[in-house]
């Protein structure tokens, strides 16, 4: 009985490690093909939505790339005003700060947005963080971005007690740019950390799950809606 009931549970947990295996290897394959959907969608809109970013913006973790903050917020947008909703995603998975001043920041120029939005920072703070290189790079950004631009700070990083503590002093420096140079704060750390749940995260345990990107566009959208004509 005691071997039978050792099998069960030992077939389980190779069930579950498959189960994990196959997830992620699901989420890596969506990094070029939810790349590939936003160079697809509409060029045509009353209403311009240019999106600068990482792979957060790119909406890697949900199910369909239209269930990322970006997707949520232009069908939010569109239900508020009625106007079609050109979305212009400029971001790129694994991008860093320097990423998007030296290569999405030059294509912004093309487009004449009503709304831009931007998270970065994620994989500054995940990787070798270091504070006065964070410094420098964001405020360089931050004094490129248009005025207005809606800017995500550090979401909470789950049980990554050095990360959490790196993306405080991240979200310090972007605090004082934001006001600085007139952008407008979304505070993802504060709903994020409110919400943490197993349920709000990717199989990584590092992007959100489609639950997790509805509570990012919560918070984006409490920003947003009040600038909308």
């Amino acid at each position: 009985m005691l071997k039978k009931a050792l099998l069960v549970l030992v077939v389980l947990i190779v069930a579950l490690v498959l189960i994990e295996l196959i997830a992620l290897l699901r989420l890596k394959a969506n990094v070029s093909s939810y790349a590939a959907y936003w160079k697809q969608v509409p060029t045509s809109g009353t209403f311009t939505y240019v999106a600068l970013g990482d792979s957060a913006a790119q909406g890697i973790g949900a199910s369909k790339p239209q269930l990322g903050y970006v997707g949520l917020l232009a069908a939010r947008i569109h239900q508020q005003n009625g106007q079609t909703v050109r979305i212009v995603n400029l971001s790129v998975t694994g991008a860093k700060i320097d990423d998007v001043i030296r290569k999405q920041m030059p294509e912004l120029r093309h487009y004449k947005p009503d709304l831009v939005t931007i998270d970065i920072g994620g994989n500054d703070v995940a990787q070798a963080y270091n504070h006065q290189t964070f410094e420098t790079e964001y405020g360089r950004l931050a004094a490129a971005l248009p005025k207005g631009t809606v800017v995500g700070n550090m979401p909470y990083f789950g049980g990554r007690i050095r990360h959490n503590a790196q993306a405080l002093d991240a979200n310090m420096i972007i605090a004082i740019n934001v006001k600085k140079y007139d952008l407008h704060l979304v505070d993802l750390q504060t709903i994020t950390r409110q919400r943490d749940s197993i349920r709000t995260y990717a199989p990584d345990y590092f992007h959100p799950s489609n639950r997790g990107y509805s509570n990012w566009a919560e918070a984006y959208w409490q920003i947003i809606q009040p600038t909308l004509k």
